[in-house]
């Protein structure tokens, strides 16, 4: 069912558009009404409110010395704080960053090897150390980053493979009630995906994918400028499509899968190489093809659905990415059915408390 939009939820997405605007560049006013369609008085009576809110800041332009000297807003990093907190199958971190993606507190580090319960009091313990730090300024939220799959309207992570004592963790609720600030969890992949468009290479992209090939296959796809969910939250599992309709079972159910074929233990199998660093130090370039045929084929679908503009490959593909990025751009571009250019490029290593914060980010951009 279509429903309306009442004014204020309307005046809060305009404010967000220009909010999105100014993140991107350093821009006028004027600038701002012409490209959101906005009028004048409309823009003047949100950036006034940006100020005095702390996000946005006005800095003087390039002056030729011809009429009024023009005035740029950009984004005042400290308007707001973000803190993240990474979970991985070996260990978390906590970090906090300001808007701008700079982390301004040392991180705390921990093991998940403990009880749930006593993990999430150590995580919330360094959570709380940071906002006491920082208790003047604006706590915009703790984003979290898991591994997938996670549902993010419960906030809880549900099943991911081998990380087994997390299945069914209420993260968002138990975390939020010890360390007193509200909590937001994303599967990993999506918090990059939104990394990159805060901070990495998908800044000005509408349409891309950040793709995580580690010892499994996770992917947080974004389509018009808003991560791609589907019905149930679950819709860019592209690790779990088949490439392969009689290849190998599954866990998930399904055969053939990518994972089963391209992560990194599975693609590894059979060699003498203990890790992606190693087959790409050895300049093993048959191994480097084989994946990169792997992933095409998928990726080639991908596309072809989404009509993508850019794929990023992170996680262990990311280590000297230039040539899987080259050898997957060659294969995608020649056999996707689009006209346009694919860009296929590594990730660069973005902090994983940066990847972190970046969901609790969302609520303030997107």
């Amino acid at each position: 069912m279509v429903k309306g939009t009442n004014s204020a939820i309307m005046k809060e997405k305009n404010k967000k558009l220009i909010l999105g605007m100014i993140r991107k560049e350093r821009c006028s006013r004027a600038a701002i009404a012409e490209r959101t369609g906005l009028t004048r008085a409309s823009v003047t009576m949100l950036v006034e409110e940006l100020i005095a809110d702390g996000f946005v800041l006005e800095t003087e332009a390039q002056y030729s010395g011809v009429g009024r000297r023009p005035i740029n807003l950009e984004l005042c990093p400290e308007g707001g704080l973000a803190i993240g907190v990474a979970l991985t199958r070996n260990g978390w971190s906590v970090g906090m960053t300001d808007l701008c993606g700079q982390l301004i507190q040392p991180e705390k580090h921990g093991s998940v090897k403990h009880p749930v319960n006593e993990v999430l009091q150590q995580i919330a313990e360094a959570i709380k150390q940071l906002v006491k730090i920082k208790e003047n300024s604006r706590i915009l939220g703790v984003g979290v980053a898991s591994p997938g799959p996670v549902d993010y309207r419960m906030n809880q992570i549900l099943n991911p493979p081998n990380f087994g004592a997390w299945h069914g963790a209420e993260i968002g609720k138990r975390l939020s009630e010890m360390c007193g600030v509200a909590v937001r969890l994303e599967n990993v992949s999506n918090a990059s995906a939104l990394a990159e468009a805060y901070f990495g290479e998908c800044t000005n992209e509408e349409n891309y994918c950040y793709l995580i090939v580690d010892e499994g296959i996770g992917s947080g796809i974004v389509v018009n400028g808003k991560l791609y969910r589907g019905k149930n939250g679950y819709g860019s599992e592209l690790g779990h499509t088949s490439i392969d309709y009689k290849g190998r079972a599954c866990e998930c159910g399904n055969i053939g899968c990518l994972e089963k074929y391209a992560s990194i233990p599975a693609v590894l199998t059979g060699t003498s190489y203990q890790t992606w660093q190693e087959a790409v130090d050895a300049q093993d370039e048959n191994l480097i093809q084989k994946e990169a045929g792997y992933l095409s084929g998928a990726l080639v679908n991908l596309i072809n659905l989404f009509d993508l503009n850019k794929i990023i490959l992170g996680g262990d593909l990311a280590y000297q990415g230039e040539w899987i990025s080259e050898q997957v751009s060659e294969q995608v571009n020649r056999r996707i059915i689009t006209n346009n250019l694919v860009k296929i490029s590594a990730g660069k290593r973005l902090d994983k408390t940066v990847v972190a914060a970046s969901v609790a980010l969302n609520s303030l951009f997107w």
